[in-house]
């Protein structure tokens, strides 16, 4: 191999790794019959009705960049949130999938208590599963649904999920009535332009791929099937956060050439 190829595909430490990219494509090759079907009828396919090997392949692909980043970038850049998590604090992770990012920030901060909350039951047995196995006791894992979250936290995290809800604003709503006074969400979506020619490069049409074939898909499922996107873009985001969410502050924390990092804050 070549660096540049070894850097993408056999160094697992690279934040650009995308060989779980291919386990995730073959996820999308099983799905084919039902995103097909729906397709025609307009339902949609619930996550926990796809190939059962996708919620494992995007926990491999996202977990490069969350183990890169989170907690050496991400969280750095919001405001003054390492300070307080390193003294303490109460984290709530919405849609934490196998609980990667969880994980993450539990180990980094053992004096703070995380929450990993997700509607998908067999993610949710995975991600304790890996807590027991790696003897993290500052994290919880729970099968809640956003708008049902319980408790007051100071930090809430949003990896990757906010375009897969159904009813994206309503759970903004009710993450927002979740914050302490001085508490901020920080919302990670795959990167996008606002226009189609934006995003008509290498990563924008991967994730279109799996935007149609998963994304949009999980979305139109649930109730109310707002079928955001994955691609939706910063604009579209900002009016669903400030205008129809009601939150006061949303700034663009960070990025990456595959994530978008917002801060919302009341």
């Amino acid at each position: 191999m070549t660096p540049e190829q070894s850097f993408v595909f056999a160094n697992q430490g690279s934040p650009f790794y995308l060989a779980p990219a291919f386990g995730a494509a073959a996820a999308l090759q099983h799905n084919m019959p039902k995103v097909r079907d729906a397709f025609r009828t307009g339902e949609g396919v619930a996550w926990g009705d796809q190939t059962q090997c996708l919620s494992c392949a995007v926990a491999r692909f996202f977990r490069p960049g969350y183990e890169n980043h989170l907690v050496k970038s991400w969280l750095p850049a919001l405001s003054g949130f390492v300070q307080k998590l390193e003294r303490g604090g109460e984290v709530a992770d919405v849609g934490c999938g196998h609980g990667i990012s969880t994980m993450i920030m539990a180990k980094a901060f053992p004096k703070s208590k995380v929450h990993g909350f997700d509607f998908h039951e067999k993610s949710i047995e995975e991600a304790s599963k890996h807590a027991k196995e790696h003897n993290v006791s500052n994290v919880t894992f729970q099968t809640q649904e956003a708008k049902e979250l319980p408790g007051k936290y100071d930090l809430i995290t949003m990896f990757d999920c906010l375009h897969d809800m159904g009813d994206p604003v309503g759970a903004l709503k009710h993450i927002r009535a979740a914050l302490k006074p001085s508490g901020s969400v920080m919302i990670v979506e795959p990167m996008a332009g606002d226009s189609l020619k934006d995003n008509l490069n290498p990563i924008g049409r991967m994730y279109y791929c799996a935007s149609t074939m998963v994304c949009v898909p999980t979305s139109l499922a649930q109730p109310t099937g707002a079928a955001l996107g994955a691609q939706a873009g910063e604009k579209q985001l900002r009016k669903l956060i400030i205008e129809e969410a009601g939150f006061g502050v949303c700034r663009r924390a960070t990025e990456t050439p595959f994530n978008l990092i917002l801060e919302a804050r009341p």
